[in-house]
């Protein structure tokens, strides 16, 4: 028993072995216990960001947030372009000094274009034209050149023009043409050069100056298309206008030629191209052909510059086609029509003015109105600057105070009127001719037979012969020599005067018994004269 005992307790029934690992295996096992810690956290946040997400994007566009907050901007914006239209004028003036500080809010620069544009629209609007300049300037700097911002550039140059703004106008109206042309909008480019036409032949300035411009833009319309060709005629035939008010008629007429020939075989007649073709025509002197294409343009709807220009044209054109044919009060009708077409649109200073009350003046003295054509005449004089326009007011003036018995207020102005012609004008002789003759009449009503005399004798120098429009007044200039030379008692010199009128007056059976009468009065004079001893 005890050695199964003792063998039983000596075999070992329960071993007890401690496991180790080596260190390595340990840091191994916490890192990738780490790992996996770190896997599972970024997957359940992704995947609850990404449900978050969408669940979020689904709330909200069906719960209609994300509609209503760009509503509530967009609401934000209308507003603010809209009070541009609707604010009060300290406002807008505010804002036009300052756009950075009025549109600070607009991040866009196509958006804050368009806002600088509607600011300068709706000072426009209210006739705030050089506030709306100082928007404009800067902002037509930095536009695209597109078709949009061309119609705008006219726009811009069209309200310009009507506030007489012209310089600036002008910058407007190239700039039109420019990006017209650079969008291959043809027509539209020539509308915007009709309206430059047009404005440097209505601005205030010189006639060198805009004859000056007008050969520029002539430069410029190079092609032979049937718009250009017309616009062509019109920029020619205002400057055969220009030249005939400064008094040189053969420029005017090679300008009128150029100017039909523009014209020539059209197939579809504008109205520039009607108004330039019936001017030179007339100017030409074929009063036939030109009064239907005056016509076309008398009543032509258009409310342009360009439009206006060429009904002006035309019915001061008109006029004078009734002057011709004896319609006095006819023409007056149509030149007051004229002024009021005029009123606002062609500023004081251009030639058009003073052009426009001489042509009435002389209207109503064949009218004999005299104390109305004297007012046309003194508010040409008042307009006129370059001593060519004074000249024809100066004269008219002057024969008006002559049939109202006012001699002595009509002296000054002759004199002054033949000064200038004698400097600007020498080689009109028979304007020279007429200027005379007036001067003998009132030199005579004055009783200064001497002075009187010697006028007549300029005058038959000056007044054509050949000339049937100014026989009658070479005429009146030998009958008035003739009868200051008797009165002076130069005999022989007044006898030859009537010898010279009596072949002109056969026809004329009062007027050449009057020369035969003063021929046998002087006669005997002339004996007595010569059988007079010589005085020592």
């Amino acid at each position: 028993m005890e050695e199964e005992t003792s063998a039983e307790n000596s075999t070992p029934t329960e071993v007890e072995e401690v496991l180790e690992f080596r260190p390595w295996v340990k840091w191994c096992g916490v890192g990738l216990a780490g790992l996996v810690s770190i896997g599972l956290f970024l997957g359940t946040y992704y995947i609850g960001r990404s449900q978050g997400k969408d669940l979020g994007f689904i709330q909200a566009t069906c719960s209609g947030m994300v509609q209503k907050a760009l509503n509530e901007a967009a609401a934000r914006n209308v507003l603010n372009f809209m009070r541009l239209a609707s604010a009060g004028e300290e406002e807008l003036l505010k804002a036009a000094m300052d756009t950075q500080a009025a549109f600070w809010w607009i991040q866009e620069t196509e958006v804050r274009q368009e806002a600088e544009w509607c600011l300068a629209d709706a000072l426009m609007d209210r006739g705030k034209y050089e506030a709306a300049v100082q928007v404009l300037t800067p902002l037509f700097a930095q536009v695209p050149h597109s078709i949009e911002w061309a119609y705008r550039a006219l726009q811009a140059g069209n309200a310009l023009t009507r506030a007489q703004l012209y310089a600036e106008a002008t910058t407007h109206y190239r700039l039109a043409a420019s990006y017209f042309a650079e969008n291959k909008q043809e027509g539209w480019r020539l509308e915007a050069l009709g309206q430059l036409i047009a404005l440097e032949a209505s601005a205030p300035q010189e006639a060198s100056a805009s004859i000056a411009a007008l050969e520029k833009l002539l430069g410029e319309l190079t092609n032979s298309d049937e718009g250009t060709r017309q616009l062509r005629s019109m920029a020619l035939v205002h400057m055969g206008e220009l030249y005939r008010s400064a008094g040189d008629k053969a420029k005017a007429d090679a300008k009128f030629q150029s100017a039909l020939a523009e014209v020539e075989n059209l197939r579809t007649v504008r109205p520039e191209g009607a108004v330039s073709r019936g001017t030179a025509l007339l100017a030409l002197g074929d009063a036939a052909a030109a009064e239907p294409m005056l016509r076309m343009v008398e009543n032509n709807p258009g409310n342009t510059l360009a439009d206006v220009s060429a009904r002006l044209l035309a019915l001061r054109q008109l006029a004078a086609l009734e002057q011709q044919r004896g319609h006095h009060v006819t023409a007056l009708a149509l030149l007051h029509r004229t002024q009021g077409m005029a009123e606002g649109r062609v500023l004081r200073g251009n030639a058009f003015w003073p052009c426009l009350y001489d042509q009435r003046g002389w209207m109503h003295f064949m009218a004999q109105n005299y104390q109305s054509a004297l007012q046309d005449f003194n508010a040409a004089l008042a307009d006129a600057q370059p001593a060519m326009l004074k000249l024809q007011p100066l004269e008219g003036a002057a024969r008006c105070y002559t049939e109202l018995g006012r001699g002595n207020e009509a002296l000054p102005l002759l004199q002054e009127c033949l000064k200038l012609r004698q400097e600007h004008a020498a080689d009109d002789a028979a304007a020279l001719g007429r200027v005379n003759l007036l001067l003998g009449q009132i030199y005579d009503q004055q009783g200064k037979i001497a002075e009187a005399e010697a006028a007549y004798a300029v005058a038959m120098e000056k007044l054509p012969a050949d000339v049937p429009e100014e026989q009658g007044n070479r005429l009146t200039a030998m009958f008035g020599r003739g009868y200051a030379l008797a009165e002076l008692q130069r005999w022989a010199d007044a006898y030859a005067v009537w010898e010279l009128a009596l072949p002109l007056v056969q026809e004329q059976p009062d007027r050449r018994e009057e020369v035969r009468s003063q021929m046998r009065h002087i006669k005997p004079h002339i004996s007595a004269a010569e059988a007079a001893p010589a005085q020592p």
